[in-house]
């Protein structure tokens, strides 16, 4: 038999946000200043608080420190519908990721460059 290092079988689990365990909100002295967050480009403070808005580590780093995990899913699920609701459609139609130039319908052909294109040589510097 395993020699188990607690007495219980099963230890407790951290409280659940799906409900059947009453979540206590924290006060605003128990949640950390947004100042000591940091994200991928350092601590954002002062005239650079505003890149905490494309910031994604900073944003999950906040979270954390709010012990609200479940925020981190919000911007996960936005790259996810994206990514399969546009960008996924756009590479599988057109695989360098731009939609065709200058679509002729009558013969359904694109404006792609041909293979032996070459492009003009510039020789003179504006």
């Amino acid at each position: 038999m395993l020699r188990r290092s607690s007495i219980t079988l099963f230890r407790r689990t951290p409280i659940r946000r799906s409900g059947g365990e009453l979540f206590v909100r924290p006060t605003l002295a128990e949640i950390p200043p947004a100042d000591e967050c940091k994200g991928f480009f350092g601590h954002l403070n002062g005239a650079l608080r505003y890149l905490r808005l494309v910031d994604i580590k900073w944003m999950m780093n906040r979270a954390v420190a709010m012990r609200r995990e479940y925020l981190i899913a919000t911007p996960t699920l936005y790259a996810f519908l994206w990514m399969f609701s546009w960008e996924g459609a756009t590479m599988y139609f057109w695989g360098d990721r731009a939609p065709p130039r200058q679509m002729d319908w009558n013969s359904e052909q694109t404006g792609y460059l041909p293979k032996d294109f070459k492009p003009t040589v510039v020789t003179k510097a504006f």
